[in-house]
């Protein structure tokens, strides 16, 4: 059967085309947290009702947020442990620098307002040349590896890609209009800059979710666990915006200095480094 991953993610078989699960001990206890949690979602009443280890978890809103972010955390100290130990795994690391540099590429050039993803988008509706733009944008900073962290690159490419149109009412009007030239401002320029790392981890450990542990339950811990940890990225990732801020004017220093930041961004969306210096 084809990995779920191939069929969300839509990695090339013949590849890696499977998840690899982290080799270190303790991520298997975090899954089977989770799975126990996932059991408890149907309620008291139900044969799946309570964890073979424990009561019932209360899976109150409150609650299950608070899981969420400890669980987020787990995720993240064993992905870092996981990478030092295997540094090649899931081509994630190499994903994420390539990606970083081509996004850095693909919001410069639409804040100098010189973007060729803009032009020569068919005719159609608003929503096609949506689609179109969505579609370019994802090819540009995701590229068209064959590994997991290619394709996490990609999913992630394509929610900064909608990101970008909801922050930025003037690029979503030329976008949906065919205007073939639009400028974003640098607060978009960083605001998406920051979320594309969150989105990146995220979606790599709603990948890791859902290829350790099938959730087919009324209530989906996945959504919350993968949101907290995007969260806990934008926070950590620096903003070019303040870095740029403290050099002399000049063309380019924001995309400079974005540029200068993609290892440092990575490093820590990764969880290799806790702290920016």
């Amino acid at each position: 059967m084809p990995s779920i991953i191939a069929n969300v993610y839509g990695v090339r078989m013949g590849t890696s085309s499977r998840l690899p699960t982290p080799r270190v001990a303790s991520w298997g206890r975090v899954l089977g947290q989770l799975r126990s949690w996932s059991a408890g979602a149907e309620g008291p009443g139900d044969a799946a009702g309570s964890a073979p280890d424990g009561p019932t978890p209360d899976t109150t809103p409150v609650d299950a947020a608070t899981t969420a972010e400890q669980d987020a955390e787990r995720f993240r100290r064993l992905l870092a442990k996981a990478l030092g130990e295997d540094p090649d795994m899931s081509g994630l690391r190499p994903a994420a620098l390539g990606s970083g540099a081509r996004l850095v590429d693909a919001l410069a050039d639409l804040f100098a307002g010189r973007s060729g993803l803009l032009s020569g988008i068919p005719d159609g509706t608003a929503d096609d040349r949506e689609d179109a733009f969505v579609a370019r944008f994802v090819a540009a900073v995701g590229g068209d590896g064959g590994l997991i962290g290619d394709a996490v690159a990609r999913r992630a490419a394509r929610r900064t890609a909608e990101r970008l149109l909801a922050d930025d009412p003037t690029l979503a009007s030329a976008v949906h209009s065919g205007v073939p030239s639009a400028r974003v401002t640098g607060e978009v320029f960083c605001t998406a800059y920051r979320f594309f790392f969150g989105e990146f981890m995220g979606e790599f450990v709603r990948a890791s979710i859902a290829e350790s542990v099938p959730l087919v339950l009324p209530v989906d811990p996945t959504g919350l666990i993968t949101a907290a940890v995007a969260r806990k990225v934008v926070d950590l990732i620096p903003d070019p915006c303040d870095g740029a801020e403290r050099r002399a004017p000049g063309p380019g220093r924001l995309a400079e200095t974005a540029r200068e930041l993609v290892t440092d961004a990575v490093e820590l969306a990764l969880g290799l480094r806790e702290e920016h210096p």
